[in-house]
């Protein structure tokens, strides 16, 4: 769905339509309300994706404040690049020390109706200003964003570990780049972070980038792995059998009994573009031949999705039962967590 097609910005279609007024439809909950002036209809507010909602919400921002600039994982989001669902916060760039922090959600949905009270409960983030200085705004379509490398330093030292690594592993992808660090900027600002436990954590999130990480899923795969000390897997391996090639797993351990993970992203299965419009039944059939012949070769599959990484110790306890071992406490348990 095209939500911002369904956007309502009052002071324009005063000027350039036919008079409206959408206060009675708010009123009744026809409406929700984004920010002041800014509206979008009840039903396609509740059948649109987080995705499509955080988009509007941002949108709604930026046309009501033309001068803002986001940052953070909103500014990643916005040059495209793959995010842990989505960020958690409209984030903005402001050059003062004032009023930072969260601001109230000024999403508001009025009226009784079912619609109405079903919205109340799909808000999108709230805005969090941030403190930039000179920050050399670079335009995305009709968004300023501080430029993208800023906005990646900004989340390697201070985002959570799983949502760090995600962004880190989505540029370190589109880069060319055998590693993070070598990415022209990183480096450079990574050590203009103001606190030495913010460059410690940059630093420390940019070394255990890698490209081989193909899904914001599989990134926060990984992300649980190191946090309970099992051994790194090897991305994206290839497997072979007397047929022939059986094709890549998103995991895989040089240890006994050879396990080998993946992540199931239920998009693979359903999602029109990763299927080609192919009926999810032939991609299922497909899949389970594909792990019987890795089970034949002597395989242990393990597989999970985005009900285990809610649930870490689920992860957890999947990979100790494929055969894995922690090596130890981790190091990360006590910087992330």
């Amino acid at each position: 769905m095209d939500l911002l097609a369904h956007l309502i910005d009052s002071s324009l279609r005063k000027v350039d339509g036919p008079s409206f007024d959408p206060r009675t439809r708010f009123a009744d909950g026809r409406l929700v309300r984004l920010r002041r002036g800014f509206y979008i209809p009840t039903p396609q507010w509740l059948d649109a994706t987080s995705t499509e909602r955080f988009q509007a919400a941002v949108t709604s921002h930026a046309r009501a404040n033309p001068q803002a600039v986001f940052c953070g994982e909103t500014a990643l989001f916005l040059h495209g690049i793959p995010v842990v669902k989505v960020p958690p916060s409209i984030d903005v760039a402001v050059d003062s020390t004032t009023r930072l922090g969260l601001r109230p959600n000024a999403f508001t949905v009025r009226g009784e109706s079912d619609q109405a009270s079903r919205a109340r409960l799909a808000p999108p983030p709230p805005v969090r200003r941030h403190r930039h200085r000179d920050v050399g705004p670079v335009l995305v379509g009709e968004y300023a964003t501080v430029p993208i490398v800023t906005a990646l330093v900004e989340v390697l030292g201070t985002g959570r570990f799983a949502r760090a690594l995600t962004v880190a592993d989505g540029l370190l992808r589109g880069s060319g780049e055998d590693s993070l660090l070598a990415v022209p900027g990183v480096q450079d600002g990574i050590a203009a972070l103001s606190h030495k436990n913010q460059r410690q954590r940059a630093e420390l999130v940019a070394s255990l980038a890698r490209a081989g990480a193909e899904s914001p899923g599989e990134s926060v795969s990984r992300a649980l792995m190191h946090i309970f000390g099992f051994p790194e897997p090897v991305l994206q391996r290839e497997h072979r059998d007397m047929q022939g090639f059986i094709g890549r797993t998103d995991f895989a351990w040089d240890i006994s009994p050879d396990p080998v993970g993946e992540f199931d992203g239920w998009g693979k299965y359903f999602r029109r573009e990763m299927t080609g419009d192919e009926d999810p039944r032939d991609v299922i059939r497909r899949e389970k031949r594909r792990e019987n012949r890795l089970l034949a070769s002597g395989h242990p599959v393990l597989r999970w999705d985005w009900a285990e990484l809610e649930q870490p110790t689920l992860l957890r306890a999947k990979l100790l039962e494929g055969g894995l071992r922690p090596a130890g406490s981790s190091l990360l348990a006590e910087k992330f967590t």
